[in-house]
């Protein structure tokens, strides 16, 4: 009680400090539970990423690629974005067996995990490598060569989200 030893505040003064301190003492725990339901409400979850879709079911249908894409097979490709957050893209990508040619500098960074099919890509020099399901892999930005995709081909991707908006014109 610091007024009192100070000698400046009456009785009634210091009793308004002790009330004051218990409704204090009352209220701020409502208002500590309020702000952690806010903070929960507002907390970022996990995301789980649906095991069907993963699998390929229930895959949303993409427009075909470019036919000066398609060097060879089908132009049909399917996907589901799981997640596109402050930061990066989530992505199941689908196609059927087809050769692509990518003549224009791949636009991004992209992480691949293949989950079914073989994927070889042959850079601009000639140089081939061969993937196969569980592989994983990065596709730097920049690449150009070929991307063949043989089987039933499926991969996981993911991808810095400014960049995937900006080629792919997603929300």
């Amino acid at each position: 009680m610091r007024a009192r030893r100070e000698g400046g505040a009456s009785g009634s003064a210091t009793i308004g400090w002790i009330l004051t301190g218990l409704l204090c003492a009352v209220s701020l725990p409502a208002v500590a539970e309020e702000d952690k339901d806010a903070e929960e409400r507002s907390a970022p979850a996990a995301v789980r990423l649906d095991r069907e879709r993963i699998a390929g079911l229930e895959l949303d249908e993409y427009p075909p690629m470019s036919k000066e894409t398609v060097l060879e097979g089908s132009a049909k490709h399917r996907g589901h974005v799981f997640f596109s957050g402050e930061e990066i893209v989530v992505e199941v990508w689908e196609a059927g067996p087809a050769k692509l040619s990518i003549e224009e500098p791949f636009p991004y960074d992209e992480y691949v995990f293949i989950q079914s099919g073989k994927l070889i890509l042959t850079d601009a020099k000639g140089k081939r490598t061969d993937y196969v399901e569980g592989d994983s892999l990065v596709v730097p930005r920049g690449f150009t060569g070929t991307w063949e995709m043989l089987g039933n081909y499926r991969e996981l991707v993911v991808i810095e989200k400014e960049a995937y908006e900006r080629e792919e014109g997603a929300e």
